[in-house]
């Protein structure tokens, strides 16, 4: 007996990256692509949606080709390309090459700065509704300087949480353009207590850690301030080190040089 297809199968198929289990569910069962289910409380998820929060490129590009709707929104607004921008960042380029509909926080994390002029001048929020994350904080994460600028100019505010998305993924330019809008370097995240010293030695080995990490100190970072679980800037410098101990050897920061950083800057164990 043949088992019948649901959406929550095709859940699954799509959790495992069974390729080619999704491409026979959607070929045989194309009203499967547009069935909406709930997630973590949101309800109107697609299949593209989940395929986007599952990281699985792959599994995209079938479901894309079999029709599913790039611009499908969740209860919640947000489109296949805004759950790329929160959970799956390699995939916004993907997503925009298939022919995602950009709007005003994916224009301002890609750096298209003429179609984020143009959606703000349209009235666009400076924080996106459907993400609940400034545009700032979003030109800020995809590194796009041009963005920045702008977004400074039509008054977005430094201190909603750029710094510490920039600090994050590595980016010192961005990094040094908000410290100079007036950016406070210790700004606390309400819910963990890092501030961007914090996120930078934690940060993705692509991007220039140690140039943020010196940029934040000159700036006057405390260096022993503490996360609302105790932990330092060392602290944790030394367990994302561990952490990728072997993983990616040839890309991640010197830990020893982050090290050094912190302790000539009067870093205590």
């Amino acid at each position: 007996m043949t088992t019948r297809m649901t959406a929550q199968r095709l859940s699954r198929l799509i959790a495992e990256g069974d390729l080619e289990g999704v491409r026979a569910a959607v070929r045989s069962q194309p009203r499967l692509l547009t069935t909406r289910v709930e997630r973590a409380g949101e309800d109107g998820w697609t299949a593209l949606h989940l395929a986007v929060a599952a990281g699985a490129p792959a599994v995209v590009e079938v479901l894309v080709t079999a029709g599913a709707d790039l611009s499908a929104a969740t209860e919640g607004g947000r489109t296949p390309l805004h759950v790329a921008l929160q959970q799956a960042p390699d995939l916004v380029g993907l997503l925009r090459g298939l022919g995602a509909p950009v709007d005003a926080a994916s224009a301002a994390y890609l750096g298209d700065v003429d179609r984020l002029a143009g959606e703000l001048d349209a009235g666009a929020q400076l924080t996106d509704p459907a993400t609940e994350v400034d545009l700032l904080t979003w030109a800020a994460s995809g590194g796009a300087l041009a963005s920045v600028h702008l977004l400074l100019d039509r008054g977005a505010d430094p201190d909603a949480g750029a710094l510490h998305a920039a600090a994050a993924t590595g980016r010192p330019q961005v990094v040094e353009r908000l410290l100079a809008a007036g950016a406070d370097v210790d700004r606390r995240d309400r819910d963990t207590g890092r501030t961007a010293l914090h996120e930078a030695v934690d940060a993705a080995p692509d991007g220039d850690v140690p140039a943020v990490v010196r940029l934040l100190l000159a700036a006057g970072a405390d260096v022993n301030a503490t996360t609302n679980d105790g932990a330092s800037a060392l602290d944790i410098c030394r367990v994302a080190a561990a952490r990728r101990r072997g993983t990616r050897a040839g890309r991640r920061p010197d830990a020893e040089a982050l090290t050094e950083l912190l302790v000539a800057a009067g870093a205590r164990d």
